[in-house]
């Protein structure tokens, strides 16, 4: 059993992500509501799924992994809507959040051995690739598939703004990787510790390479490295000892920052490079966590079969999520194709009464 006050602090502390990730995307008023609406779906449909397969008994651990359901499809929301306008976007956060959602959580989460530790043999303390790479895999497909319109370009954050977003997001996933331990206990301090110090360090990087590639400094990069360095260190937060965590954040930030591609021509968040810069980040941070972990590293057992599970993991799970994310689209750009029409018809309408 878990412990339900941490179980609660950190619930409490998880919606800081979306809401961090909300600031560096401006996003309007009228569509917080959609985001909304989506966050709660997704919530409630991680819920039913557990309760579905009796896995109640722990009401406290459940609450927490509803409320990271809830955040994680919010932020698919806020993406979806900058691309497929607000009811567009909902739609398709929605079907994310129903579907897409609990399968991912339920293939990381829950009783040892996961699901991907059964079938890919890969390690994943924190659910990276139910908390990053599907809906990464989801949002890259609503990237690269059409949209009706462009939506309009959004303000550019400030730096304090950008700054705020990062604290509030770090924090948020700060009180995931804890409260995913369940209890307090003697890995709670190494956890809390190469959480905060690895997104530090893969953030830098990440910054570093934004330099490197652009000669320039995108505010907007300071959420990016935070929610990349989470994905780097969340694989195996517990297991790396000084030298190795030094070696995955930034190996993995200057990766993820590689793939991300240049702010000024994708958006802040929305594009293919966003969701790339995120996959890699699992990628890269799994990869380099297999060889360098305490205990089971490639030191420790002389081969790349964990390796080449995490490899596994991250594909098989993000063309899980690709393929998935296709009928939401479709659904999401049907019901708002109607809706448009809808609209026009009523708007003819009205003009011929007006006549």
């Amino acid at each position: 059993m878990s412990d339900p006050l941490l179980q609660l602090l950190s619930a409490a502390l998880v919606p800081l992500i979306p809401i961090g990730i909300g600031l560096v995307l401006r996003v309007a008023r009228r569509d917080r509501l959609a985001v909304l609406a989506s966050g709660v779906v997704g919530g409630a449909a991680l819920l039913l799924s557990v309760a579905g397969g009796g896995l109640l008994a722990d009401p406290s651990a459940r609450l927490l992994d509803s409320v990271l359901a809830a955040s994680v499809t919010a932020v698919v929301a806020m993406l979806a809507v900058a691309r497929l306008g607000r009811l567009g976007g909902a739609v398709f956060a929605a079907g994310y959040g129903a579907v897409i959602g609990p399968a991912a959580l339920s293939a990381v989460l829950g009783e040892y051995p996961s699901i991907v530790s059964t079938v890919f043999g890969a390690i994943d303390y924190a659910g990276v690739v139910a908390t990053h790479v599907a809906p990464a895999a989801a949002l890259l497909v609503v990237a690269l598939l059409p949209a009706r319109s462009a939506a309009p370009a959004s303000r550019r954050a400030s730096l304090r703004r950008s700054a705020l977003g990062a604290a509030l997001v770090t924090v948020g996933a700060l009180a995931w990787l804890v409260g995913v331990e369940r209890v307090i206990d003697e890995a709670t301090g190494r956890i809390l510790v190469n959480g905060a110090v690895g997104i530090l360090l893969a953030t830098t990087a990440w910054i570093i390479m934004e330099r490197i590639r652009w000669a320039r400094f995108t505010p907007e990069g300071l959420v990016g490295g935070v929610v990349a360095g989470w994905a780097v260190i969340g694989v195996g937060a517990p297991f790396l000892a000084p030298v190795a965590l030094v070696a995955t954040a930034v190996l993995g930030g200057l990766a993820a920052g590689a793939a991300r591609g240049d702010h000024r021509r994708s958006g802040a968040g929305v594009g293919p490079g966003a969701s790339l810069a995120v996959i890699v980040a699992a990628l890269v941070g799994g990869v380099v966590t297999s060889l360098l972990a305490d205990g089971f590293g490639l030191a420790a057992t002389g081969t790349l079969v964990l390796t080449a599970g995490q490899i596994g993991a991250v594909m098989g799970v993000g063309l899980a999520s690709a393929a998935l994310a296709v009928p939401c689209w479709v659904l999401a750009v049907v019901v708002r194709e109607a809706a448009v029409r809808w609209a026009a018809r009523r708007r003819w309408d009205s003009a011929r009464v007006g006549q």
